[in-house]
């Protein structure tokens, strides 16, 4: 793909009008897109509400001695919550504050409060007292008060925790630290996370055989005796699967890579699943370990897939102030010959709306085949045939080309890509006209830690990127490589307030300017590079100011992005760099600095992104200020 179609791609508003994505409700016609309601009348569902026999009203008044918990309370109170819902009976209000007064005790548990009471009076008497023949539903509203006394705060003793295999086991570790608040939940936490560790280890039946708490009122600490039952150490057994239809059951377990004889691992059963799922052709994948070891201490594993469609399509609209309105479509068939083999045919035009709708018109056609699986489940193979007319302000470029890959995940956050790649391409409107055939070979290597790849709160991501290329045309041969480095960091608990950074350079060497194919060259501006300008124009021009390209490139991008409700957020940036003519960069050009703001609407397929972004140097004849539309972060 020319860096120009992925700069679209990326950076701009892809509405995919495909199955899952749009729904309209009759009669009434109402539209949806990514879940967020347009326009039309919605459709609520109306609710019949059975009517309560003999109800009973009441007002319910909460009375706690610590007001530093009564918000704790009042939360888990089921008579509060569902006060304007009367019960049946009396013995409809009385079951309510039995259950409510268990609800609180283990509320005040969890908040490190082990001596403390919880006392509710039905009009006056306990209710524990009240016959339940009382009639209570005739006798007007009746008065509910609950009365809490917290009792001192306990905190943690050091605790017992003793292995099935004599191991002492210190449960600080795990979150359970003498000293500290004696929070009920902790201890449940920390049993898990114990059983956790001994399941990682290869104790694939590891389970808390006992588990005691004791708080004692002498010294208001909480004594904490856990014994674990690791069971044996296990190892995988044989694999099964279950639900496959059109995909070989034998390609399913090849793909999971789960190993007969290897130690029992939950990391290996996760990343089999997500291995699975990345294929696309499954709609849920569930996979499971026996309950019980085989006789020679194998773990036999189940694999129960749920197959989707293999075939499908979609079509999608761009959007960009100074790219203009585009279309795309595509066809796939995600299972060709059994195996998850996909065959995607995609036809792109963009540029509607720019300066002349009938010679300023991007086109793109291509068909791409890929098949997961090739020497060994970690590595793809995919080759790619594409036709491609890309018209912009730097050069006119009419193409055809071949390209063969090999992508393989070496660990969880390492990949790396190897591929050969033959372009015939014509290039006009450029300070330097030419032909070229360029046979090169790029080479990716990326390490990924994010979070999330559409939104990160965390992590970093650094791409490596490698391209050794000789023009037969020209008998000129040429290096080009580029890094590209981002970090994100959430600064408060909720993350909510994210930092972001992204550096980026590259550098051409063993070809001058003109003898490099212009498509080639580094060329900086845009909603993917420095936001502000448009696309390629912070780069080096000529003195007519006719964009040339460079040999080299730096950026450096810092964003924080705030969210201020659950689906919208804002985010301010500054974005900084350019292209330069000489092969060091920052050399042979000038810098550009733009600065904006942009908002964040939150859908279930990843942020939707609008950036308004204003240049701090004007170029001549370039536009003011760029919006930027697009789905997922910037960077």
């Amino acid at each position: 793909m020319s860096e120009r179609a992925h700069s679209r791609g990326r950076h701009c508003l892809a509405s995919m009008l495909c199955v899952g994505l749009i729904h309209v409700a009759q009669p009434a016609f109402a539209f949806e897109l990514f879940g967020i309601h347009l326009w039309g009348k919605k459709q609520e569902a109306v609710e019949e509400i059975e009517p309560v026999p003999d109800p009973v009203t009441y007002k319910v008044e909460l009375s706690v001695d610590n007001e530093e918990i009564k918000s704790e309370l009042e939360s888990s109170s089921l008579l509060l919550a569902e006060e304007t819902k009367p019960p049946s009976g009396t013995i409809g209000l009385l079951t309510r504050a039995h259950n409510d007064q268990r609800r609180l005790v283990a509320t005040l548990y969890s908040l490190g409060y082990y001596g403390g009471t919880v006392s509710i009076l039905v009009n006056g008497r306990p209710y524990e007292i009240v016959p339940i023949d009382a009639g209570l539903d005739r006798a007007g509203t009746v008065n509910v008060v609950i009365h809490v006394k917290t009792g001192p705060l306990f905190h943690f003793a050091p605790a017992d925790v003793v292995a099935s295999d004599g191991e002492t086991v210190d449960l600080s570790e795990y979150g359970v630290v003498p000293g500290e608040v004696a929070q009920s939940g902790q201890v449940a936490q920390a049993a898990s996370r114990v059983v956790s560790a001994w399941r990682d280890k290869g104790y694939a039946f590891a389970k808390i055989s006992d588990q005691e708490l004791i708080a004692n009122h002498n010294n208001d600490l909480l004594e904490v005796k856990l014994r674990l039952d690791t069971g044996i150490k296990a190892v995988f057994g044989d694999v099964k699967v279950v639900g496959a239809v059109d995909i070989e059951p034998d390609f399913i377990i090849q793909q999971a890579n789960i190993k007969r004889g290897a130690i029992f691992s939950p990391k290996d059963l996760a990343d089999a699943s997500k291995r699975l799922r990345a294929l696309g052709v499954f709609s849920s994948v569930v996979i499971e370990e026996a309950s019980a070891p085989d006789p020679d201490g194998s773990v036999p594993i189940t694999i129960t897939v749920s197959e989707r469609d293999p075939k499908g399509f979609g079509i999608g609209l761009t959007a960009a102030t100074q790219d203009g309105l585009g279309g795309e479509a595509f066809w796939v068939n995600r299972n060709l010959f059994g195996r998850a083999e996909s065959l995607r045919f995609e036809a792109s035009m963009q540029g509607v709306g720019r300066d002349n709708l009938e010679t300023d018109l991007d086109y793109r056609a291509a068909m791409i085949f890929s098949k997961p699986g090739v020497f060994g489940p970690l590595t793809t193979f995919s080759t790619k045939l594409e036709a491609e007319l890309l018209d912009n302000d730097a050069y006119l470029k009419k193409s055809v080309s071949a390209n063969f890959a090999l992508e393989r995940e070496f660990t969880d956050t390492v990949s790396g890509t190897a591929a050969l790649d033959i372009e015939y391409a014509d290039f006009t409107e450029t300070v330097y006209p030419s032909r070229s055939l360029i046979v090169s070979t790029p080479l990716e290597l990326t390490w990924d830690t994010r979070d999330d790849k559409l939104n990160p709160t965390k992590g970093m991501r650094f791409v490596l990127y490698g391209e050794p290329a000789f023009d037969f045309e020209d008998s000129a041969s040429f290096f080009k490589t580029k890094a590209v480095f981002s970090a994100y960091q959430a600064l408060n608990e909720a993350r909510t307030f994210v930092l972001a950074g992204r550096l980026a350079a590259g550098t051409i060497v063993g070809a001058g300017i003109s003898e490099v194919p212009p498509d080639r060259l580094f060329f900086a501006g845009g909603g993917g590079s420095i936001r502000g300008y448009a696309y390629q124009a912070a780069s080096p021009r000529d003195s007519e100011n006719q964009l040339i390209g460079g040999l080299s490139l730096i950026e450096a991008s810092v964003e924080a992005r705030v969210g201020l409700t659950e689906n919208f957020g804002l985010a301010f940036f500054v974005d900084t760099g350019g292209a330069f003519s000489s092969s060091t960069p920052g050399d042979g050009g000038q810098w550009y600095t733009g600065v904006g703001a942009g908002v964040r609407y939150n859908t279930p397929v990843g942020p939707l992104r609008m950036d308004f972004a204003i240049p701090l140097e004007q170029i001549r004849d370039e536009p003011s200020y760029g919006i930027y539309l697009g789905l997922g972060q910037a960077f």
